[in-house]
């Protein structure tokens, strides 16, 4: 394995297990903490908001009130991997608090762009505001993890859509972004067989590079907190990564914290931890969703 491919390979940085049997515990974990969370909380699945199979997210609480919270989950794969059957770590603690998950699917490369998961997941989000502000939902919270984060961040910047959100009285209604374990510069992928799938071109890199795109165009965002995480146990590419965007968006974004977590958290249980409610992570939702 190259110097380049083993930076941009989360599961080469772990404490915890070597890097297959890493994957290998995660996806059996994903897969079992979703199958319990389908069979233990009242939801509704499959719900399509697009024309594709995989175009389709889940609620998790369909019995609580009509203005609960909704915590919105983007999942990781590198755009070409996993799917929402493996996104219920945020459920249990959640919905026990009376905050309704929502976990988002997408379509994956190659069969489609990352430009075209983008559009995905901002149609997916605006659906699922335009039913929140109906039911006069409190507030709203979108967390993306690994290649989720990077989907999560691509909202920030898009001014046509923040506009157009705002215009309509539902972008008000998000009021944080938790971007978990991201990558936020493609450039370098090219360089590593996970490009095989997403065949970057140069304008994908130029366009979609959060971390090094020219912010001096963007609008300043407020009543909006944006927390950047990753842990210590993550790559070094990723660590770094994710400081430097959190640097980028204080220049438009009003409120934005970066979190190095601590205690040889990786890139895998960052996620995983969110069914322990003394989680950092899980304790910051909790505290700034229960409005």
């Amino acid at each position: 394995m190259s110097t380049e491919e083993k930076l941009y390979t989360p599961s080469e940085w772990s404490k915890r297990y070597r890097s297959e049997e890493l994957m290998s515990r995660f996806l059996i974990f994903a897969v079992n903490v979703t199958k319990k969370a389908r069979n233990a909380t009242k939801c509704l699945l499959d719900i399509p908001y697009g024309p594709t199979e995989r175009s389709k997210y889940d609620i998790y609480g369909i019995d609580l009130p009509n203005d609960a919270p909704i915590f919105i989950f983007i999942h990781g794969g590198y755009w070409q991997e996993l799917s929402k059957d493996f996104a219920g770590f945020a459920v249990p603690v959640l919905v026990a608090n009376k905050i309704k998950v929502i976990p988002i699917g997408y379509d994956l490369c190659p069969n489609v762009k990352i430009q075209d998961i983008i559009c995905q997941i901002k149609v997916a989000i605006e659906t699922i505001l335009s039913s929140a502000v109906d039911s006069g939902c409190r507030c709203v919270w979108i967390c993306g993890h690994s290649a989720g984060a990077h989907l999560a961040a691509a909202l920030l910047h898009d001014t046509k859509w923040i506009e157009c959100m705002t215009e309509r009285g539902y972008f008000p209604l998000i009021k944080g972004l938790l971007l978990a374990g991201g990558i936020y510069n493609l450039g370098p992928l090219t360089n590593t067989s996970y490009n095989e799938a997403l065949k970057l071109s140069q304008d994908d890199i130029r366009e979609l590079s959060f971390s090094i795109l020219d912010a001096k165009e963007n609008n300043p965002i407020k009543n909006l907190k944006v927390i950047a995480t990753v842990g210590e146990c993550d790559s070094p590419v990723f660590i770094n990564e994710t400081r430097e965007y959190a640097q980028k968006i204080m220049s438009f974004v009003d409120n934005v914290e970066y979190i190095l977590l601590r205690d040889n958290i990786d890139h895998f249980d960052i996620v995983e931890n969110l069914l322990d409610a003394e989680f950092v992570l899980t304790r910051l939702i909790l505290k700034y969703m229960n409005v």
